[in-house]
């Protein structure tokens, strides 16, 4: 009985110990399911973590160039505004340069040309340095160069000026008449002076008016007026103006000419003499404008081109006015009283 139930035992035993290696191999079993499925998760990770540090690289590089070509390009857009900034002063300076050097060249040739013109002055090719002077520009020459460049084309002017009126009122006593006026005008292509220059009108519409050129001698003597309205022989010019204007047949402007000798000479010996004229102008207009009376019992037929066509008459020309005493009123005329100043007469 011993020996079976130690029998009995050790069956119940091995039974015991043969679950227990069946319930072992089967924990092993799933412990080495446990232990691949772990493997494969640890594989499966690693290949994340693997392509994330490589992404993560990747976008790191990327973020690290982008930041550097950011700067690098802002850089570069300092440099280029300053290299333009730079290209804009150098040409800047460049072109102040090319126009200083252009002042300094024409400075340079005003400076030889002034030289030439004193030199002229000293040999007294008046002439010649008058040439020389009218291409001149004191502007661009030094203060002290162009004053005295200024005041000696001045006297320059001034010489030949009365040179040539001189010479103008010599031909003019020989009767030299066209030498005389080509003279006079050539004082007037110096530009003098208005002083000079109203002597040299003046002469210029006594020669005019010797030639018979109306017209153009009393635009010389208005001129000289224009030229220099305080001189003395002022109201003398104006009313030679006046007197040409109306031996020419400019009524109107010969009365325009009057009415100015009155307004600013009104205390001039030739101031009567333009209120004479005046009344004299003013009533030859008057007469010519009125109508003349027809006698009566005469008939005016008219002629007619054509059966019960009347031609249009023709308009009948402004009658001049009739002079008191000589048909054609002198420039200079002599008063009738002796007036309490006598007019200054070149």
């Amino acid at each position: 009985m011993a020996v079976e139930d130690a029998i009995a035992e050790i069956k119940k035993e091995i039974i015991e110990s043969h679950n227990l290696i069946i319930k072992t191999d089967n924990l092993v079993k799933n412990l080495s399911a446990d232990i691949r499925q772990v493997q494969k998760k640890q594989e499966k990770y690693e290949r994340k973590y693997i392509f994330n540090s490589v992404v993560a690289y990747v976008i790191f590089v990327v973020v690290i160039f982008g930041g550097l070509y950011v700067a690098f390009d802002a850089k570069v857009g300092v440099v280029r505004k300053e290299k333009e900034a730079l290209e804009e002063s150098f040409n800047k300076a460049t072109s102040q340069i090319a126009e200083l050097q252009k002042k300094l060249s024409i400075r340079a040739q005003q400076e030889k040309k002034t030289e030439q013109f004193l030199r002229l002055r000293q040999q007294n090719r008046n002439l010649d340095a008058l040439k020389v002077a009218e291409s001149l520009d004191p502007k661009v020459l030094s203060p002290s160069m162009a004053r005295l460049v200024t005041r000696e084309s001045e006297e320059l002017r001034r010489l030949l000026a009365s040179q040539a009126l001189d010479a103008g009122k010599v031909l003019y006593q020989k009767a030299h008449l066209n030498k005389a006026l080509r003279e006079l005008n050539r004082a007037l292509e110096i530009k003098p002076k208005a002083e000079i220059l109203a002597k040299v009108q003046h002469q210029r519409g006594i020669v005019l008016l010797k030639l018979n050129r109306n017209a153009k001698a009393a635009e010389a003597f208005l001129a000289a007026a224009d030229a220099n309205p305080t001189a003395a022989s002022a109201d003398k010019v104006l009313f030679m103006a006046a007197g040409a204007l109306e031996t020419s047949g400019d009524v109107p402007k010969a009365l325009e000419v009057y009415e100015r000798l009155l307004k600013d000479h009104a205390a001039s010996a030739y101031a009567s003499h333009a209120r004479r004229r005046i009344a004299r102008l003013n009533r030859g207009r008057a007469e010519s404008v009125s109508p003349k009376p027809k006698p009566e019992g005469t008939r005016i037929k008219p002629k007619t081109e054509g059966a019960g066509v009347k031609p249009v008459p023709k308009p009948k020309p402004e009658s001049k006015p009739k002079p008191e005493s000589k048909p054609k009123p002198k420039p200079e005329p002599k008063p009738e009283s002796k007036p309490e100043s006598k007019p200054k007469t070149e």
